[in-house]
């Protein structure tokens, strides 16, 4: 096992985010329709982009202006390589990213309709193989000297996150949890977490970005409009919930926007919630009142959908001359 150091920072130089989550290689198929069962289908196109939800998450932001960095570990094979290309081409820090031999890193199907929807499978990888112990040992510094961390709950178990959490929370680290997929799904389907570990998780996060199907689980009702307040009561001093073609709920213990996306072609809207989730970060990073914050996410998530691929995120520019056109 080795780390990579071609971009190794000076730590006084410290970087503004620092992210723990998945990075991969997406293999996209596009198509009429989504086959179901036993069907067959004739693909329109293949294309391969690098994907995963920190990545995406962390080239937005990037390309946005601000300095991040990715920890965690990757296999030495084609997926590997191709991540490590593009995080770099990106300015992502990869100086504490592992390169272990012999291990796959994470690579998804994608299928992808002519309306935009898209399923997705995920494989085993190395990335699961990080423990808390090595969160501390080898990382701990990294997220010490930034100013927020992006966690997540997707497929890495939530017990390195956690003490990633534990670590950003001791030294003023602002924490940000991605919660992408549905809890029950992470607790009873992939066995990544128990009921207590995802308790816990949310009482360490300061700002909650979560899809509209976890949001749905939380406050335990089809009625995000009505009850989005709850997720406060979990512990979070802010929340933004996506909300897709509709765009999205951003709220704190003062005030609450219910925000409508920006309307753009759609071609593709995996990664959208993600270019979202990277704008809201920058938007705290940058001081950004809650409903400009809010805007300026929805901007980035429909410039992500209006190309192919989960990194299909905006510019700077891009993003602002969106917002004025409104």
């Amino acid at each position: 096992m080795r780390v990579d150091r071609a971009k190794k920072k000076d730590m006084n130089n410290a970087l503004d985010v620092v992210a723990i989550g998945t990075l991969a290689v997406d293999y996209y198929a596009l198509l009429p329709s989504i086959p179901s069962a036993d069907q067959k289908m004739k693909a329109d196109a293949f294309e391969i982009h690098s994907g995963g939800v920190a990545g995406n998450v962390m080239t937005q932001i990037a390309r946005l202006g601000a300095k991040v960095g990715w920890f965690g570990k990757i296999g030495d094979d084609e997926a590997g390589n191709i991540i490590l290309e593009d995080i770099r081409k990106e300015g992502i820090d990869t100086s504490h990213t592992e390169v272990v031999a012999g291990k796959h890193s994470m690579f998804t199907w994608i299928q992808v309709n002519r309306q935009g929807e898209r399923s997705i499978t995920m494989f085993p990888n190395v990335l699961v193989e990080l423990t808390p112990e090595e969160i501390e040992d080898k990382h701990g510094d990294y997220i010490r000297s930034a100013q927020f961390i992006h966690t997540e709950a997707c497929l890495l178990p939530l017990n390195p996150v956690l003490r990633a959490m534990e670590i950003a929370k001791e030294n003023n680290v602002t924490v940000v949890f991605d919660l992408d997929v549905c809890p029950r799904y992470f607790i009873e389907e992939a066995g990544s977490a128990t009921d207590e570990e995802m308790k816990r998780a949310l009482e360490l996060t300061d700002v909650l970005v979560s899809c509209k199907s976890a949001a749905k689980e939380l406050i335990d009702s089809d009625d995000i409009i009505g009850n989005a307040h709850r997720l406060l009561d979990y512990g979070p001093h802010t929340v933004a919930v996506t909300l897709g073609k509709d765009g999205c709920i951003v709220l704190n213990r003062n005030e609450r926007f219910d925000l409508p996306a920006y309307q753009v072609d759609v071609v593709d809207s995996t990664g959208a919630g993600d270019a979202f989730h990277g704008g809201f970060i920058y938007s705290m990073l940058k001081g950004f009142d809650l409903e400009r914050a809010g805007r300026f996410s929805n901007a980035c998530g429909a410039i992500a959908c209006s190309r192919v691929g989960a990194r299909a995120s905006g510019r700077l520019d891009e993003v602002e001359e969106l917002l004025l056109r409104g």
